[in-house]
Order: structure tokens, then sequence, then C-alpha cells
């Protein structure tokens, strides 16, 4: 068994650990056997050093009797340690070296400033008084770019490949900060990135809906049961709709309870985001799920705010004439 310190990118935190090495089969594979603690200084490091030596020895020690305490071993220890390290013969074989872990850090580096950079380190309300839910969210968000996976895999991703520790529950506790203001900021900071990008003019919208499963059976408000596009029929679910631009840059979303129709989600979801952003004229783009005689007329309705749009149609069920319009090739300079 051997202390270990782990460094937390970007955070001047640092873990304690007391690891073991274990062989499997012809790799070796490091097991925690103990979390001593996080320093967010050198002092309390060598404190939490220092109590995970002593308890290194007294578990190494077992039923034995020591001549000392663990206490005034571990600072024979660590101080042998810092002699030995100090030396200026000392030298590495480096045939002796073992990779105990390898850590990512680009995308922290990377990603992670520009996620401060674009604003969203505003999305949790008093970021300087809620830092632990603040960093929480950043390392999630910067872990699903890395590679989507669920709240549980990303902590796993995050320890092994990242060298982040993070308590499942406190990432669920974090999950609570996002509550409606949140969302709105997020949705708000992502809309004005967009903008700026787009040089402060959006011009076309396109417009779709998915369904997201729950591995669960049990329904409320939101989840619930209806025609899944993963044939999930019995599980319940929820609409997401998405607003992006040509670009496919994100502009905006919203979720529906998971047994309505899709084609009734474009009108409130488009009055919504008309509301909240001064748009001055767009054209919205949907595919044929979208087409209702209901839709259309209320999409007629919205010219006068300066949104047209493009939907989808199956051309067999066009009248004759318009049919005859569209495949004309000389409608098509």
């Amino acid at each position: 068994m051997f202390v270990r310190v782990k460094v937390t990118p970007n955070s001047p935190r640092k873990s304690v650990q007391i690891v073991a090495s274990l062989r499997v089969g012809d790799k070796v594979r490091q097991k925690i056997v103990r979390y001593i603690g996080v320093a967010q200084n050198d002092e309390e490091l060598e404190e939490l050093k220092l109590l995970a030596e002593s308890i290194k020895i007294q578990m190494e020690a077992g039923s034995q009797q020591l001549l000392m305490s663990p206490e005034k071993l571990a600072r024979i220890n660590l101080e042998a340690k810092a002699e030995k390290y100090a030396s200026e013969d000392y030298q590495v074989d480096l045939r002796n070296l073992v990779e105990e872990q390898r850590i990512v850090s680009g995308i922290h580096d990377t990603y992670g400033a520009l996620f401060s950079e674009l604003g969203y380190d505003r999305v949790i309300s008093n970021p300087k008084r809620n830092v632990s839910a603040a960093s929480l969210f950043k390392d999630l968000v910067l872990a699903r770019i890395a590679n989507p996976a669920s709240k549980m895999a990303s902590r796993d991703m995050l320890e092994e490949d990242f060298g982040i520790s993070l308590p499942l529950d406190k990432i669920y506790r974090m999950m609570d900060k996002l509550d409606h203001k949140a969302i709105q900021r997020l949705k708000e900071i992502t809309y004005q990135n967009t903008l700026n990008l787009l040089g402060g003019k959006i011009s076309v919208i396109f417009y779709d809906v998915t369904t997201l499963y729950f591995e669960s059976f049990d329904s409320d408000e939101l989840k619930k049961c209806g025609f899944s596009k993963d044939s999930k029929h019995n599980q319940p679910q929820v609409l997401l709709a998405l607003m992006v631009t040509a670009e496919g840059l994100p502009l905006d979303y919203e979720v529906f309870p998971g047994n309505i129709y899709e084609g009734k989600t474009l009108i409130p979801a488009l009055e919504k985001i008309s509301q909240k952003y001064n748009i001055e004229e767009v054209i919205l783009v949907a595919d044929s799920a979208m087409l209702s005689e209901d839709n259309i007329l209320k999409l007629d309705s919205l010219k006068e705010k300066n949104i047209s749009y493009i939907v989808g149609a199956r051309l067999k069920s066009l009248p004759a004439v318009l049919k005859k319009k569209i495949l004309d090739p000389e409608n098509y300079p």
C-alpha cells in the first residue's frame, strides 16, 4: 500500500488516498483502500499525508504491536521521503516506473476556458456562494462533451480519466440547483452566444422533435407513455423540441409531456421563442410531422410577425395544380 495525492485540474484541491497495487492477469491496477480527505492548501495537505501514513501503518501492522506510535512512525517516514527526494544524488531507474493513472487535462484546459468565456459559469445562481455546485456543473458538462453518458457513468469517467472524484449524491444535489431560473439563464446565454456568432441576426430556424425515454415505469405530469421513436412504448418519456440555426447552432429547446403528438408542439414552442427573444424576421423549417391544418392556419397568422415557414409535405397528397407547379423545372432558375 502507498499514499497517493491526486490533483484536481483547475483547482487547488488535492485528494489524499491510501492505494493498494493489485495484479490482474498481466496488468497492475490500483485499488483505493481508503479515502482520507481533500486538502485546500499545503498545510492541510501535509496534515492529511501524515494522517494517511499513520492509518497505512496501522493497517499494515494489523494485530502486531508497534514499538512507536503510528503517528511518530508516519512522521519519520515522511521526513525520510522528503530527505530522499531532496538528495542531489537521487536517481530514477526508468525500468522500475509503473503507471498508476493517466489523467486527461485538455478538455478542462480548452473547453473549460470556453465554458467560462461564454458565460456558462453563471448558470448556477450565486456561483461565488455555490462554488461546489458550480464546479460540479462545469465538470459534468465537460464530461458530457468528452463522452456523453449518464451521470453515474460521467462520475466514473471523471475519476478514471480526469482524476476528479465526485460523490454521486453531491451530483444529484447539484441538479436541484438547476431550477427554472437556472434553465432560463442557460437558454438566454446560449441564444445570445449564437446571436453573436451570426452577427446579431437569425434568419432561419430548423425545428424538430425527438423522444427521450426513462428507465422507469412510473408516470407523472411530464413523464408519460406515448409514441416512442426508440420503440419503448411501455416506458414513460418526454418530448424534446429543439430549435437550431441553418448552421446547426442551438437556439432554444422546450420539453413537453410524452403523450403529446409532436405536431402540437410546434406553435407553442415558436410562440415562446418569439416572446422571449426579439426576432425581426425568420423562416421556420420543419418536417411533414408538423403539417396539419391547424398548424398551417396558425403559421399563416404569424406572417404578420415576419415569421415565414417551410413545412415538408407528401407530394402525392397535394392538389394537382400545386404538384404541377412544384415539378415544373422552369420554376427553378
